[in-house]
């Protein structure tokens, strides 16, 4: 081999005296102890005598540097030197670096070619074989003597220091060189326990990022930590072999365990909520509750910033991850399934968060995972849509690794979305359609689409969603905790003398409590409100609606195809089955995202970043076209979707992007004045939304009758609180009608439409199962709104009475002497109960009445059908005595129409709307109208002429009508006045009957007789119609039981005309 030319006034070297030279300051030792310029070196007699024995001169070649290098790391020798084995170890590879600097620099261009890379190759190997005992004592530390600083401590500070702002800090022996060192190790232990090199390297930054001063986003130690890791994974080999760790995915791990246990859950642990950090809320929100808008603002941009920076490298480094491979992409989605599984229970009511990860967790990993789906999801054409397989939860979530799924050994993954709750399934149903799937060969791999599609949504179902869900509780609980602080401040009269004594302590302490909920709340208006983060959701349940559309549509072409709507007389039988499997927090989520969206930050809705698309060919656009197609699908086949209370979500969002205020309404049925509109600035997404309807195809021809079916359906929701759940969702239901019905007049005739179903004939309405539904449907409407108005107005105006009779004790006690307290306290309990139960009613009610008093202008004749018209009419007479009776002075309270928005007098106005409408119309033939009337006069519980002429004055007198609104009134009353004579006739034939011509139910003489198969009794068609409206069942043995099964009689209903006849002859004869 060649030798370098010394150079001048220098004699020259052999190669191995080069090498001698070389290694030994490299390695800081000798073998020839007589040096003078290696006094300071460790000299290793023990290789030096080995050599000698052997023959062999005592150099230092690379023949002889690992057995130096071994005989450096005598455990003798490391503890004469102070430093530990990998501190050694790293000087010795840093000065090869400068060496090799030296070499490929300046200085080596003077040697000859060849020796110079000779002296290159025999550095490299130097490096190489220091680079190898650097890898085994990260890997290995047993291996080698015990002191100093650990090997994985030392990358970590180099690592750190890279990262952080002050690189020069550092001064470990890898200084300024962490990047290189990860380098030659990827290079030197890739396919060879790479994974197990780096582990404790990870490991070490997971347990600084856990120490309490690195942990929190206040301080500034969170970035180097993150930085350290976003430099190790920079390097495609590190990166690739992180996920192969033994600590990356543990079994053991589980639940709470998985923010601590794993690799990267100390990294995903660092955020920015309060749960997370409790000096967020304690000490950055600890005066916001008493500050400014702007200033909470302010505050809120400081820490989003942070949290900006700290996902968007969290983002990154799971990126490289999932890119360094198809293996490790395998392995980053076992290890985010498994977690969400493991911590399925964040989803429930009650949370233990000691079980479970917290918030912060939670909500990064769901950021990570909208980051890998943005390319996808953020794309204009919706293109992939179709990617995604509505039988993933089979093809990759119930396999294990072998079938090529993703289920873990513990079986964690598979057992979780098994028991999904499905969009349209039971569990039976369910498991029978997974197994029999099971049986079969495994799908071809779709692909990372649909992967990281139902990761991304199960990772926004168990964070955001979730602590969104808490989030309002807080805010509910904020407000009671409040008003009940106002409330004893404003009465501490109600309270004894021994309460009085100690009262100010107990305020302070609520006061203080408040404090905390309110600085919580700041803290969570931070993250839940950011802008960025809700634009971002926003996008990827645009992707979420497309792609549930797409199951649904009866091309299953769509986006790429306009939506087309599924048929609907198949029934139950129309629905897939693999959309029935879907799991139903898809729907769920979206639903309640955008209902959130809408309540807290409706910019988000109209947000260019949310949008998309353009429109039309650049794309459709989230709020203006996917999300009016989504609700108007959804609500036009209920069948689809299962749960009732997703439906009444739906209803939610259209009442609220269609929101009229109620203290503008200028639209009564034919009553004058009303407020004055336009005194309310409502938000812009409102009346974008609106055009949107406008221009949907769809939305003309469907939203109105799913609104008119959905009034009926919402009857059962299947919830403990049905009873009072269905009242709120009608009220929707009834705003968002009136707000379509003032809005076009296309909407006004798609209602008038629907109701015209009734003219249609029973043979042709048994042409289409829709027309037979539709008919059942508006039957039962009537029913319903007629059930409805009675009880609320009832329960309206009798907790108006009570609050008026504690009004006026409480008027007489402030007169006279103070009742006693007991009685004063139990006053104010029920007084706000009764308070808050009448806000609520009297909405209901108004509401209520002035749907019946339109729809029955619109469309009289399903209202004056034989089987609700006398139920009807008792209605209207019973509250028109509540209304203008004796007894209606009673009703006046305090504040009763600021307070309670109850306006009686529109109320009344309405409610004798009724009565023209039904009892003047000549538009469905005289038989209905007069059918109508004769109901009203025959009912004497509540009918009389001296009421309608009482209702008239106050009308008349307030100038609530049109003077020809009025004189129709008048002579509706005087139409009734002349029935009530002719109803003589009717109680006479009543009182002759025999039993078997009067209905069981009422005594009232049958003029339709049916036999009831299920307990052969016979019934009047009408009774029995009204009583299958409100109870399906027969009533004299409770068997199920429809219209359909009523069996007529024809040759009885023919005997009893004949013999009414008969008796009408007689009737006339004696009266004359």
């Amino acid at each position: 081999m060649a030798t370098p030319k010394a150079s001048s006034g220098s004699p020259e070297k052999t190669f191995e005296q080069w090498q001698d030279d070389a290694f030994s300051s490299v390695l800081a030792v000798t073998l020839d102890s007589t040096n003078p310029k290696r006094k300071q070196r460790c000299y290793l007699d023990g290789v030096a005598a080995e050599l000698r024995d052997e023959g062999a001169a005592a150099l230092l070649t690379t023949a002889t540097l690992e057995r130096a290098i071994v005989a450096r790391l005598d455990e003798r020798a490391v503890a004469s030197s102070g430093l530990s084995v990998f501190e050694y170890l790293a000087g010795c590879w840093r000065r090869s670096l400068a060496v090799m600097g030296n070499l490929q620099g300046a200085r080596g261009s003077a040697l000859d070619a060849g020796v110079r890379a000779a002296r290159v190759q025999a550095l490299g190997e130097a490096q190489a074989l220091l680079v190898s005992y650097m890898g085994l004592a990260l890997q290995l530390p047993e291996m080698f003597p015990q002191a100093g600083r650990p090997a994985r401590a030392l990358v970590a500070d180099a690592l750190v220091a890279e990262a952080g702002a002050d690189a020069g800090a550092d001064s470990s022996p890898l200084q300024g060189h962490a990047d290189a060192l990860l380098a030659q190790l990827a290079a030197r232990f890739a396919g060879d326990g790479l994974a197990e090199v780096l582990a404790p390297v990870v490991g070490e930054l997971g347990l600084r990022a856990l120490a309490r001063a690195n942990r929190s986003l206040l301080q500034p130690g969170f970035r180097s930590i993150l930085g350290a890791l976003e430099l190790l994974t920079a390097n495609r080999q590190c990166a690739a072999a992180i996920p192969h760790m033994p600590t990356f995915d543990p079994d053991d791990c589980a639940g709470r365990r998985m923010q601590t246990g794993t690799a990267l859950g100390p990294f995903l642990a660092l955020s920015g909520f309060a749960a997370s950090d409790e000096a967020i809320a304690q000490v950055y929100y600890a005066d916001a509750p008493q500050r400014s808008r702007q200033d909470c603002d302010a505050l809120h941009a400081g820490l989003r910033a942070t949290v900006r920076v700290l996902q968007a490298a969290q983002a990154e480094v799971f990126g490289r991850l999932v890119r360094s491979g198809a293996d490790e992409r395998t392995l980053v989605l076992r290890l985010s399934l498994r977690t969400l599984a493991t911590n399925a229970l964040r989803s429930g009511m009650q949370v233990d968060f000691a079980r479970v990860v917290d918030d912060g967790f939670a909500d990064n990993l769901a950021c990570v995972w909208l980051q890998l789906a943005e390319p996808f999801a953020n794309d204009a054409a919706l293109a992939r849509v179709g990617r995604v397989d509505a039988d993933w939860i089979v093809a990759r979530a119930l396999r294990g690794a072998a079938d090529g799924g993703l289920d873990d050994e513990q079986h964690h993954i598979s057992t979780y979305w098994r028991e999904l709750t499905r969009v349209n399934a039971d569990k039976q149903r369910a498991d029978a359609y997974l197994d029999a799937r099971l049986q079969g060969q495994p799908a071809a791999n779709g692909g990372f689409i649909p992967d990281c599609f139902f990761t991304a949504a199960a990772a926004l179902h168990l964070g955001p969603i979730s602590t969104a869900a808490r989030f309002v509780e807080l805010l509910k609980r904020i407000s009671r905790f409040r008003g009940d602080i106002e409330r004893i401040e404003q009465t501490p009269e109600l309270l004894t003398p021994a309460q009085r004594a100690g009262l100010p302590v107990v305020l302070q302490r609520w006061r203080d409590q408040l404090l905390g909920m309110e600085r919580e709340k700041c803290a969570l208006d931070a993250q839940l409100l950011d802008p960025r983060r809700l634009a971002a959701s926003m996008v990827f349940y645009r992707f979420v609606m497309a792609v549930l559309l797409r199951q649904i549509d009866g091309r299953r072409a769509f986006p790429q195809q306009a939506f087309q709507m599924p048929a609907e007389d198949g029934g139950d039988q129309q629905v897939p089955e693999h959309w029935r499997m879907l799991p139903e927090f898809l729907v769920e989520d979206t639903v309640e995202f955008v209902v959130f969206v809408i309540t807290y930050a409706p910019d988000t809705l109209i947000d260019g970043a949310a949008q998309v698309g353009q429109g039309g060919e650049t794309g459709l656009r989230t709020f203006d076209d996917i999300l009016p197609l989504f609700v108007v699908a959804f609500l036009a086949r209920p069948d689809f979707i299962s749960n009732p209370y997703l439906k009444a979500k739906l209803v939610d969002i259209l009442h609220m992007l269609t929101y009229r205020d109620p203290r503008e309404d200028d639209d009564y049925v034919d009553t004058l004045g009303g407020n004055l509109p336009g005194s309310l600035r409502l938000h812009p997404s409102i009346q974008r939304f609106q055009c949107a309807l406008d221009d949907s195809a769809l939305a003309r021809a469907y939203l109105i009758p799913a609104l008119l079916r959905f009034y009926v359906d919402v009857e059962q929701t299947g919830a403990s609180s049905q009873f009072y759940d269905k009242f709120n969702i009608r009220y929707y239901i009834a705003r968002t009608l009136r707000a379509l019905w003032a809005r076009a007049p296309r909407y006004v005739e798609a209602t008038r439409r629907f109701f015209m179903q009734t003219d249609v004939s029973a043979e042709q309405a048994t042409t289409t199962g829709s027309a037979r539904r539709d008919m059942r449907v508006i039957e039962e409407f009537v029913a319903r709104l007629m059930t409805d108005t009675t009880y609320l107005l009832d329960e309206s105006l009798s907790k108006l009475a009570v609050i008026r009779d504690i009004e006026k004790r409480q008027k007489q006690g402030l007169a006279q002497e103070q009742p006693p307290q007991e009685d004063a306290s139990d006053d104010a309990t029920r007084l706000q109960e009764a308070e808050r139960m009448a806000r609520s009613y009297v909405s209901l009610a108004h509401e209520t009445v002035h749907m019946l008093a339109f729809l029955s202008r619109l469309s009289p004749r399903p209202f004056q059908a034989g089987e609700v018209v006398g139920r009807l009419a008792a209605m209207l007479n019973y509250n028109l005595d509540q209304l203008a009776g004796p007894k209606c002075s009673n009703l006046r309270v305090q504040d009763m129409q600021q307070k309670y928005s109850f306006n009686p007098r529109v109320l009344l106005s309405e409610l004798t709307s009724v009565y023209v409408h039904l009892g003047l119309s000549s538009s469905n033939g005289s038989e209905a109208v007069d059918r109508f009337v004769m109901a009203v006069c025959a009912d004497d519980r509540s009918y009389s002429h001296a009421l309608f002429e009482k209702a008239y004055a106050i009308l008349e007198q307030r100038s609530l009508k049109s003077p020809d609104s009025l004189e129709r009134l008048r002579e509706f009353a005087r139409k009734c006045q002349d029935a009530k004579v002719d109803s003589r006739a009717i109680e006479y034939l009543e009182s002759q009957a025999p039993d078997a011509y009067l209905d069981p139910l009422l005594a009232s003489l049958i003029t339709e007789p049916v036999r009831l198969p299920t307990s052969d009794n016979v019934m009047d068609l009408a009774v029995i119609k009204g009583q299958l409206l409100s109870d399906p069942r027969d009533p004299f043995n409770r068997a199920p039981l429809t219209v359909d099964m009523l069996e007529p009689l024809p040759e009885l209903k023919q005997e009893i005309a004949q013999w009414r006849e008969r008796k009408m002859e007689e009737y006339r004869s004696s009266t004359q």
